[in-house]
């Protein structure tokens, strides 16, 4: 064991030092193979979104491999379907952006100069000159056209999901054929925990992202919204990034009712309802089935969602949470990284209850 001169505070120096290095690596790493993370990280997140199917097979005692080929399927060709209708409406909302845009500048225009009449303070608009001239239905157009390039990534994505599906339900017997029996008993039942509630959050968070997804879809039908399958798979989307998701959520459908129908009381009965669903949402349902011990406090999630979209872009804006709370979860399990854990819990509720269900 090498000595140091100083004692504990050069050893403690030392390693600070060592861990500053190791995370600095470890970001230039993230940072420059971030082609390789990210679709790696979608595809655990579909293997965790498809494991509630294959779990449910395994319980009828369906053999690993056709359970991860039947969810596989079903869920590539439900994907396939809805895909299909989804990329038909939004080609068709990029064809009617720029009619929105003219109407939503003009309304803007209007207000802006009664209120230039009525308290007689009259100033140029040049900003809203600058919203007429960007070019909002070919940014549409370009995104879907690139979602459409991304198809054939998104094939290997998947494959790459089913293998990691597979490979998860034989992880248990390699590692006590590969470790001493011990060690691999101690490893297997941390292993056991984490996939418990990796499994358990990226379930339930989906389910829930497509209940408010579907409703808000529904609700925007029914007010004769135009697009609503669009918005309301938009909201699905933006469901998995906190605060700042559900606002565009509710504003976008909105400002579109608004401009649509001319009707300022039609665009607050629709901001009423997508308020309603967004807070039983977030702060009935969610909460229920997700329980407080996974939430992650406010500064966190802010903290999170600038650090991961500066790193990776939109993609990290989207995975900004998910990853967090998967790191999270992960760390839960491990004694030394308890701590850290334990500050980005929002309650103290969990520091003896899972500590205690742990043991």
């Amino acid at each position: 064991m090498a000595e140091y001169p100083n004692g504990p505070d050069r050893r403690v120096k030392s390693n600070i030092l060592l861990t500053l290095i190791t995370i600095l690596i470890a970001g230039v790493i993230l940072r420059l193979a971030r082609s390789v993370f990210i679709p790696v990280l979608i595809a655990a997140f579909l293997a965790y979104f498809m494991d509630p199917l294959v779990a449910l097979m395994r319980r009828l005692r369906v053999p690993i491999v056709l359970a991860v080929l039947i969810a596989g399927v079903l869920f590539l060709g439900a994907s396939t379907v809805f895909s299909y209708i989804l990329y038909d409406n939004i080609l068709e909302f990029a064809r009617k952006i720029p009619t929105y845009q003219r109407a939503f500048v003009n309304m803007l225009t209007d207000a802006m100069e009664r209120f230039q009449v009525l308290t007689g303070d009259f100033f140029e608009l040049r900003i809203l000159d600058e919203l007429k001239n960007i070019q909002i239905g070919s940014l549409v157009f370009s995104t879907a056209s690139s979602i459409a390039n991304l198809v054939a990534d998104f094939l290997l994505v998947f494959l790459f999901s089913l293998l990691i599906l597979a490979s998860k339900y034989t992880l248990t017997r390699r590692l006590l054929r590969s470790f001493p029996r011990k060690e691999a008993k101690r490893l297997v039942m941390m292993l056991v925990h984490i996939d418990k509630d990796l499994r358990k959050y990226v379930g339930i968070k989906s389910f829930v992202s497509m209940i408010i997804g579907a409703s808000s879809g529904v609700a925007l039908s029914l007010f004769h919204v135009e697009f609503a399958i669009v918005l309301g798979f938009l909201t699905f989307v933006l469901n998995f990034i906190p605060y700042l998701g559900s606002l565009v959520a509710v504003i976008l459908p909105v400002l579109i009712a608004l401009v649509q129908f001319a009707s300022i009381a039609k665009a607050l009965w629709i901001l009423l309802v997508l308020v309603i669903l967004q807070n039983l949402v977030a702060q009935v349902l969610e909460p229920t089935l997700v329980g407080s011990g996974l939430k992650i406090p406010i500064p966190v999630v802010f903290f999170s969602l600038f650090f991961w979209g500066w790193f990776w872009g939109a993609p990290g804006v989207l995975l900004a949470i998910p990853l967090m709370t998967s790191l999270k979860i992960v760390m839960e399990d491990v004694p030394s990284l308890r701590p850290i854990a334990l500050l980005l819990e929002k309650g103290p509720r969990r520091r003896s209850t899972r500590r205690k269900k742990k043991q």
